[in-house]
């Protein structure tokens, strides 16, 4: 029987998620005994076959070399997976989509002909998305999870939990209660809230949980603002990763 056609690029990133799958070790070695991974080019540049079984792609669409190699990934692939909030969400680098571009672009070059300044997008803006796998970066052991049911022809299950589902069953204390902005209540889980469980309010780094209502946004909304932020505060929060844009579409 063939093993099942993988491959891991990048578009536009800091290729952390793949560093992070990297982190699994042994237990990617184990992976890879029941997988063909017949292109990764973080690790060695490869012959691009014609068709894979599952590709994963990190990173945002930034440029046209990016949609182009996108589409084509698409083309190619039986499923498609977004790896990491950047692939996801537009991430990190999806913050100039927020701000006056023309000024930016100017104050960093002296001769900006011929230098298109696209907006940030994120993978399902272009394609069809198959499954995501959020955070920044990528939590290993979900993404370990997700291949193996995929490498075995099962549909993965995605917990659609907010992060305050998982600080409660480590109980944590609620940092929103104590005064300070987390995002935790419409922040997708998964990660095992890590920065609240350090007492870092969580920023959103994996993005809303699907099929927030809009209440639910206005409320969190107005519990930040009672504890004295600004419009301009919050917003700077939520254009950290690239949530911004995803909350607005919730809203409409």
């Amino acid at each position: 029987m063939n093993k099942p056609r993988v491959s891991i690029i990048s578009l536009t990133c800091c290729e952390g998620c793949q560093v992070a799958i990297f982190d699994l070790g042994k237990k990617l070695l184990e992976l890879l005994k029941h997988i063909d991974l017949v292109d990764m080019p973080l690790i060695e540049d490869l012959a691009e076959p014609d068709h894979f079984d599952v590709i994963f792609i990190e990173g945002a669409v930034i440029s046209d070399d990016d949609e182009a190699r996108l589409k084509k990934a698409r083309l190619k692939s039986d499923i498609l997976v977004a790896l990491g909030t950047c692939a996801c969400l537009g991430g990190i680098a999806e913050i100039k989509n927020y701000q006056d571009k023309e000024r930016a672009i100017r104050y960093v070059y002296k001769n900006i002909e011929g230098i298109r300044n696209a907006n940030v997008k994120s993978l399902k803006e272009i394609v069809k998305v198959d499954y995501q796998i959020h955070g920044c970066p990528i939590n290993s052991q979900e993404f370990l999870k997700i291949a193996i049911d995929l490498v075995f022809g099962k549909q993965p299950k995605i917990p659609q939990r907010s992060v305050c589902y998982e600080c409660q069953l480590k109980g944590n204390e609620c940092l929103l209660q104590k005064g300070l902005p987390c995002l935790g209540p419409i922040m997708l889980a998964g990660c095992g809230a890590p920065c609240p469980t350090s007492k870092y309010p969580c920023d959103g780094c994996r993005g809303p949980k699907p099929n927030l209502s809009k209440s639910a946004i206005d409320n969190l909304k107005k519990i930040l603002l009672s504890q004295k932020m600004t419009i301009q505060e919050i917003d700077s929060i939520f254009e950290r990763f690239g949530i911004k844009n995803e909350l607005s579409q919730l809203q409409k």
